[in-house]
């Protein structure tokens, strides 16, 4: 597959899109996190993926483009759907392991500091699919700010890595699916419509998730269903908003900006939930912010020089 010609407008719009994108499922997690815990995982993925379903029929049915995208481009689409939603499965097969975690910290603490860092591989495999199968081509800094925003998550989540195998396994894998779906987001640009990818994932995740949550499903109260609706929404528009950046920018750069998902979360934990942030948070946010920063200018000034010389 060619690697596509990417302006610096473009990477500039795909990268404050994918920023607006973490920036939303950061509050999708904080109504998660208000739900009732009788709300299975699975009924809430049902519920983020329904109303996901209703806003892209929506701009589909108004602009009036195919629901699905074309034909040809559907085993790439459901490779991206399958994929994604085996990492929400793996997610919960971790959520059921909390139980594994050494007895003398609090099992879902460690495991979650555990896994977080074990997910964030997720930058280099990404990294290194987009640049074998996409043939990006990744800039001398791009590494190092990599280095420096997975040290920055992994002061931040503090993992002591004594969790049990099964869930630190069940987070590598995840990263692995993030290895395929992303890239995939990035190959769709110039060929399907974004809001066509969202539809295809929403409905294979809804019917999936549907199917799932039979068993354990919870008629949700007042406050839960406000929650849910809440969930449905921002992850619809964490989802719009995350295949619209792909479509302006390299999936391998695009890797990085998500970990200020680190910062996003531990700002409105505080604001909302009333967490106090550690001095960690701020010591790996911080440095997250730095390699995001020093990738943003100096791919911006290497795009310059490229299409100076190319003139």
């Amino acid at each position: 597959m060619a690697q596509l010609k990417i302006s610096e407008t473009q990477r500039t719009k795909g990268v404050i899109l994918a920023l607006l994108s973490t920036l939303s499922f950061s509050f999708m997690m904080i109504f998660a996190a208000l739900n009732s815990p009788e709300i299975s995982l699975w009924e809430q993925t049902f519920f983020r993926n329904l109303i996901g379903i209703f806003v892209a029929s929506f701009i589909l049915i108004k602009n009036h483009q195919p629901l699905f995208g074309e034909r040809k481009y559907w085993p790439q689409m459901f490779a991206r759907s399958l994929f994604g939603l085996l990492a929400v499965m793996l997610l919960l097969t971790l959520c059921a392991c909390g139980k594994g975690a050494a007895p003398d910290v609090t099992p879902r603490n460690a495991l979650q500091a555990d896994v977080s860092i074990m997910n964030r591989i997720s930058m280099f495999t990404i990294s290194i699919v987009s640049v074998v199968f996409l043939h990006e081509r990744l800039t001398k800094m791009h590494i190092p700010a990599m280095l420096i925003a997975f040290t920055g998550a992994y002061i931040a989540a503090n993992p002591r890595f004594d969790s049990a195998f099964l869930p630190l396994l069940a987070a590598f894998c995840t990263s692995l699916c993030d290895a395929v779906c992303y890239p995939l987001l990035s190959y769709f640009s110039g060929r399907v419509n974004a809001y066509s990818v969202v539809m295809f994932f929403c409905t294979f995740s809804t019917i999936v998730s549907g199917i799932c949550m039979i068993p354990t499903f919870v008629v949700p109260s007042g406050p839960d269903l406000f929650y849910l609706i809440m969930i449905g929404v921002t992850a619809a528009l964490g989802q719009i908003l995350m295949t619209l950046s792909y479509h302006y920018a390299p999936a391998g750069e695009l890797s990085i900006y998500n970990l200020m998902g680190i910062l996003f979360s531990a700002l409105l934990g505080f604001f909302i939930l009333h967490q106090i942030p550690t001095v960690r948070t701020f010591i790996g946010g911080g440095l997250v912010v730095l390699a995001s920063l020093l990738l943003f200018f100096y791919k911006k000034r290497w795009l310059k020089t490229n299409d100076s010389s190319a003139g």
